[in-house]
């Protein structure tokens, strides 16, 4: 069959797997250059909108801010004041529902795109203010995790907690932005993909019990032998103390220990510990604190990781932290006396079983459960809530550890393939495993390390249906592999044409392939460094230096206007201008009309005078120009408009007419009034925005004048109130902006 394929197929005959992995390293790493210059390309444009003048309207209100040494304008004030100019320097805002409230003026700011994070635990009523100020949103939230609660807002004290945690069971869900847009038939995507968990078994359960099994979960070589996964502390003495305290303190002073031993063993692991009620957390601060007091030179740990610093938080308070290891205090068991009350406090209320959702996916490596109870005291007839009944499940799946290291998963091989190649290591004595994974994530083949139980040492990628199934050359080549070896798996890729070719050297490439991967694992799983004092640096070349994102230019006006180019070239002196064929007139004078244009005619009269070296211009050169000007209106080669001539369809550019030749340039009467607009809206755009009374003398200035008469004022003015009158600005609160920059159009 080979044959034939490739007697079809000369070009499979001509493969060679060693230069196709060139290709696809050399394709791996361009992909990652051009995410690199996306990047670039993100800093340039933002820094190509930032604001770069500063002389009036709002960039003019941002600089005195800048400038000023006290009493500056409050947030809203400055907001309402400059509020486009911040948000060019600025274009992303992060803010509470409340901060909107209180520093965003409605009208005052518009942004384009609203994303609503954590929108389970956003009441509709609080994202009303931010929604107002949008044009579109991202509702961003998991409605299986942590609703907006009455009693988690109730919790605003340590008076009211007690109470509030014996009337936990009366507390009701409210909705939620998220659940209102769910119900309004906003368009939606699942985000299938889970990657925190180092360890399939931290979120089996939830992918078991909340998601139907539909996340694709990311397989781990390690068993929790390797310090992964999900570990059971049965507390055989523990005791609640459910008529006193609600508090049981043996479990307290276990975790307390567990969390010295963590800080001793693998202090380069972030830590977090959750409990089940405000008064198990308390318990173990108490307890925390007496370890500390007697155990010093543990005191750095609790510094030593500055992005996810330590916690000690209860069930209602832990949603959107995450850390390397968590542990948890379930707390609730059977009381001195032997017996035990089916209350688990919030977790017993409708929907407690998001809270506890929530609890269990909080770890990236480990989480380790420390508990009184096992799942068979867990009395579903006398407990209520689903949040009890999936507790009574985590518990039995925490403490059997079922899924111990990625497993078969009960699949066959994809293609006879896969077979063959499972077969051959086989045959040289190696374990080899088919389809290693779980929900909806597999490696074609896993080789089991011998050597130390609970791992595999090395993973096996063909070209087979899982690779051709693949949507991109991105998701083939780059991203799948790079997902897994960023868990832990040391990835070998073998190709068909290659293997059925030349089997025999294939397989001596995985065999050595296996032996560097047991060295490689073992540097994974041994070597990594303690925690130290965290210093974050970035490389220069990716940042905007604060100084230049600040600077909004000592010179109000540079660059919003080019120096005037009088037209220069050549002409036939030997013949005088009125001697000059009409036609020919009519091309100079174009000329001059598209170099110079828009221009006032008397204008085009005195530079054809100057092209000639002429002192003057008499009445039989004026009258030869305005003969071409009208062959070329009447041509449509060029456009007239109250003396002004232009070429149809060409942009108006504004001139700096300081160091003009034509001393009559510098007269207003002879400013085009187009280029008069165009110098208004180029100050509006660049300072987004300016008053009546800023507009004359910024403008001026931008033509090439010192001081601003009031000829030339009432000029400028006029125009203004022409745009205007057009809708091209608006005048709101004093100040004349660009329509699309306010809330009126």
């Amino acid at each position: 069959m080979l044959r034939e394929l490739i007697r079809q197929r000369p070009e499979l005959g001509q493969f060679d797997g060693v230069i196709h992995n060139n290709h696809v390293a050399e394709f791996r790493e361009l992909d990652k250059n051009r995410l690199l210059l996306a990047k670039y390309q993100v800093l340039t444009a933002h820094y190509t909108k930032m604001p770069a003048h500063a002389g009036a309207g709002p960039a003019g209100i941002v600089r005195a801010e800048i400038e000023r040494k006290r009493g500056h304008r409050t947030v809203r004030r400055l907001l309402k004041d400059a509020g486009s100019v911040v948000q060019a320097i600025k274009p992303v805002f992060m803010m509470s529902p409340l901060s909107v409230a209180q520093f965003l003026e409605p009208g005052a700011v518009e942004f384009d795109l609203l994303v609503i994070d954590e929108a389970s635990q956003v009441q509709p009523v609080d994202a009303l203010g931010a929604i107002t100020r949008c044009k579109q949103i991202v509702v961003v939230g998991d409605s299986k995790q942590l609703p907006p609660t009455r009693f988690f807002m109730q919790l605003t004290n340590a008076a009211e907690a007690e109470e509030e945690e014996n009337a936990a069971a009366q507390a009701k869900d409210i909705e939620s932005i998220l659940g209102l847009c769910c119900a309004r038939g906003v368009p939606q995507a699942m985000l299938q993909w889970h990657y925190r968990s180092r360890h399939h078994s931290l979120i089996a359960v939830s992918n078991h019990e909340f998601y139907e099994d539909r996340l694709f979960i990311i397989p781990s070589p390690y068993s929790a032998a390797a310090g992964l996964g999900l570990r059971f502390h049965h507390i055989q003495n523990g005791v609640f103390d459910s008529g006193g305290s609600g508090t049981n303190r043996v479990e307290a002073r276990a975790v307390c220990q567990t969390v010295v031993d963590h800080i001793r063993k693998t202090p380069h692991l972030s830590l977090g510990v959750a409990a089940f009620s405000i008064k198990q957390r308390q318990a173990i601060l108490d307890e925390l604190e007496l370890i500390r007091r007697e155990h010093p030179d543990i005191e750095s740990f609790f510094t030593s990781h500055p992005d996810e610093p330590f916690f000690v938080k209860n069930l209602e308070s832990v949603q959107g932290d995450e850390r390397d290891v968590i542990f948890i205090s379930i707390g609730y068991g059977r009381n001195a006396s032997g017996y035990m009350a089916m209350r688990f406090g919030p977790l017993s209320n409708e929907g407690g079983e998001r809270r506890l959702n929530v609890l269990i996916s909080r770890a990236k490596k480990r989480c380790e459960v420390f508990s009184s109870i096992l799942a068979e005291d867990i009395d579903l007839e006398r407990a209520s809530g689903r949040g009890v009944a999936t507790l009574k499940t985590f518990l039995e799946f925490a403490r059997t550890g079922r899924l111990g290291i990625s497993r078969r998963s009960g699949l066959e091989e994809q293609s006879p393939f896969e077979e063959a190649v499972r077969r051959a290591l086989e045959s040289l004595g190696y374990e080899v495993h088919p389809q290693v994974g779980i929900a909806g994530f597999f490696i074609d083949l896993a080789v089991v390390d011998r050597e130390r139980h609970g791992r595999y040492v090395l993973g096996i990628e063909c070209d087979g249906a899982a690779y051709h199934s693949s949507r991109s050359a991105r998701d083939r080549d780059r991203l799948r592999q790079a997902v897994l070896e960023d868990h832990g798996w040391v990835i070998h890729r073998i190709w068909s044409t290659d293997w059925f070719q030349r089997p025999q050297e294939q397989l001596r490439k995985i065999a050595e392939a296996i032996e560097q991967a047991k060295v490689a694992v073992d540097e994974i799983a041994h070597h990594e460094a303690p925690a130290v004092s965290v210093t974050v640096t970035t490389s220069g070349e990716d940042e905007i230096e604060r100084d230049t994102v600040l600077k909004l230019g000592n010179n109000a006006l540079d660059g919003l206007s080019k120096p005037y180019v009088e037209a220069r070239f050549p002409v036939p002196r030997h013949q005088e201008p009125h001697e000059i064929p009409p036609k020919k007139m009519a091309e100079i004078v174009f000329r001059i009309i598209q170099e110079e244009g828009p221009i006032h005619e008397d204008e085009v009269v005195i530079r054809v005078r100057s092209l000639w070296n002429l002192g003057r211009a008499g009445s039989r050169i004026q009258d030869a120009v305005s003969t071409a000007v009208r062959s070329l209106v009447k041509e449509k080669q060029c456009v007239r408009e109250d003396g002004f001539v232009t070429v149809p369809g060409a942009s108006v550019t504004v001139r700096d007419r300081e160091s003009v030749s034509s001393l009559s340039l510098r007269k207003p009467e002879m400013l085009p009034p187009a280029e008069i607009r165009a110098a208004i809206l180029a100050l509006v755009d660049a300072h987004h925005g300016a008053t009546k009374e800023e507009i004359p003398v910024a403008v001026a200035r931008m033509l090439g004048f010192g001081s601003t008469s009031s000829q030339l004022r009432e000029m400028i003015q006029a125009q203004t109130a022409r745009l205007n009158r057009e809708g091209l600005v608006v005048e709101v609160d004093g100040m004349f902006k660009r329509r699309q920059e306010t809330n009126e159009s």
